[in-house]
């Protein structure tokens, strides 16, 4: 059986972005937080090696990856 996974990127107060789009460079920053280098479609992710380790697992089971539109742009 197929499974489905949702995940999001959100702050504490529960908002994903700030007034006007902002606060995406602090949301994300964890993207870019480690030593363990990852390259993903056009960008290199720099997670710390527990984050890097569930990422691989996660990434070796996902068939097909949702975003948004203007995360996309």
């Amino acid at each position: 059986m197929t499974k489905v996974y949702t995940s999001a990127t959100i702050s504490l107060d529960g908002f994903i972005a700030g007034p006007g789009e902002s606060g995406f460079d602090r949301l994300f920053r964890w993207h870019d937080s480690g030593d363990v280098e990852i390259p993903m479609l056009g960008h290199t992710l720099r997670l710390s090696e527990p984050s890097a380790i569930h990422w691989r697992e996660m990434m070796a089971t996902t068939g097909a990856g949702v975003i948004g539109r203007r995360l996309f742009d």
